[in-house]
């Protein structure tokens, strides 16, 4: 009996349940973006309604950034960082509509084209914009034509993508 008791500790050790593997295999870290209206905002925390009608809480987190004219009842576009227990938003940007002069701080729509450091992107609007992207632009997994995409904007007199999120 002590034998078997034996080999059978000797294969736990050896052989782990796959229980902790399948725990190990859910993703510690990852970004996205969460897009709504503001309902609440406490300080660094607001209570956005996202475009599935969910309540979702959300804090600034450690050098995140973000526009400080946001109020309640404006649209935003978020960019979250989970990591480990944590999540939080990186940056968070308010969604405006074209200005006067033409800029924004987000671009949204489908890409058309990429061809030697620019990208056309139709908005849903049926405007097509040009956006410059380079090494400095970040992006979010692997972005292709027919994408739909959120674009970050840097830069309002050349059009640079700061970040390019697929959504």
């Amino acid at each position: 009996m002590k034998t078997q008791l034996s080999i059978l500790i000797l294969m736990l050790l050896v052989y782990p349940p796959a229980l902790p593997a399948a725990d190990e295999a859910k993703p510690r870290s990852w970004t996205g973006t969460v897009r709504g209206e503001v309902l609440k905002i406490d300080g660094e925390a607001f209570l956005v309604e996202d475009s599935l009608g969910r309540n979702i809480q959300l804090h600034v987190g450690p050098n995140g950034s973000r526009d400080d004219n946001i109020q309640v009842g404006d649209k935003i576009a978020a960019r979250i960082v989970h990591n480990g227990n944590e999540t939080y938003i990186k940056s968070l940007k308010k969604l405006a509509s074209s200005s006067s002069t033409g800029s924004s701080s987000l671009i949204e729509g489908q890409i058309l084209d990429m061809a030697r450091g620019f990208y056309l992107i139709k908005e849903p609007g049926g405007k097509e914009v040009r956006l410059r992207v380079d090494a400095k632009t970040w992006k979010d997994g692997n972005i292709t034509v027919g994408d739909s995409i959120l674009a970050t904007i840097d830069d309002f007199q050349t059009v640079h993508a700061e970040s390019l999120t697929k959504h």
